[in-house]
């Protein structure tokens, strides 16, 4: 019983994104509040293939229905240091990880029952519950005005004075050793506490196609093959996840509720 995601290696996909335009706020005040600013709001689509192998014991006879259900466990976004680039960057790298929580009820190990006609089937209802995973990354334009701060770069510098020093025998008089002083340490560090961008998950929508791998006959030793129907025990899905999602900074910005 399991999942075999398809094509992953230490690489990490690709995925395109569109940009979706949130309504802008007009500046009013001078007052400050720290609030999350929404950078952007991006539809982010992400191709996904899997294959699902059912429990052993349970020759599937047909999906029922599929029930998903999308969660992001990373979204994390990497720019350039305002220190290396004082022009603030409008583009930045947004990696996202996460899977798809998927239920999939199912009619399992099919019987042949007497009856009024010559192929009526009896089974049960099971149900299956699997994580497939996905991760990608895509780079985003932040929208209009907005920017993220940061990240500032820590800094560290050491310092050190000159000292002289009488030289042993051996060495001129009036000579001595010039230079600095082994056994003392000066230095002055400055550390930044950065905001880290995060994401909201506003929206998630799926198109997939399941399509049964070693789909075998139903037999009788009767009747022998019953017409139409068979059963399998291997689901290879493909599927496409649209997300939508909003990505945010906790920054110092002008209070526009008061006057």
């Amino acid at each position: 019983m399991g999942f075999r995601p398809i094509r992953r290696s230490a690489s990490t996909n690709f995925c395109d994104n569109t940009a979706n335009n949130p309504p802008q706020p007009t500046p009013q005040n001078r007052d400050f509040i720290k609030v999350p600013v929404v950078l952007g709001q991006y539809n982010i689509q992400i191709p996904m293939h899997a294959e699902i192998e059912f429990p052993a014991g349970q020759n599937v006879l047909e999906i029922k229905d599929i029930k998903k259900r999308a969660y992001l466990t990373q979204c994390k976004l990497l720019s350039v240091s305002q220190d290396e680039d004082p022009n603030q960057p409008t583009t930045g790298k947004l990696y996202i990880s996460g899977f798809v929580r998927k239920n999939i009820k199912y009619a399992v190990n099919p019987e042949i029952v007497s009856g009024e006609f010559d192929t009526q089937l009896s089974s049960n209802i099971r149900s299956l519950t699997v994580p497939v995973p996905f991760d990608c990354v895509t780079e985003v334009t932040f929208q209009g005005n907005a920017r993220p701060v940061g990240p500032f770069l820590n800094q560290r510098a050491e310092w050190e004075y000159l000292i002289s020093q009488d030289l042993p025998s051996g060495f001129p008089e009036k000579d001595s050793l010039e230079g600095t002083d082994l056994s003392q340490f000066h230095q002055q560090s400055t550390q930044y506490f950065n905001e880290l961008p995060f994401c909201e998950l506003n929206r998630a929508e799926f198109l997939q196609i399941d399509e049964s791998l070693n789909r075998v006959p139903v037999t009788s030793a009767a009747t022998g093959d019953v017409l139409g129907e068979g059963t399998f025990t291997e689901l290879s899905e493909k599927m496409v996840l649209d997300l939508t999602l909003t990505l945010l900074q906790k920054q110092t910005v002008n209070n526009y509720l008061t006057d």
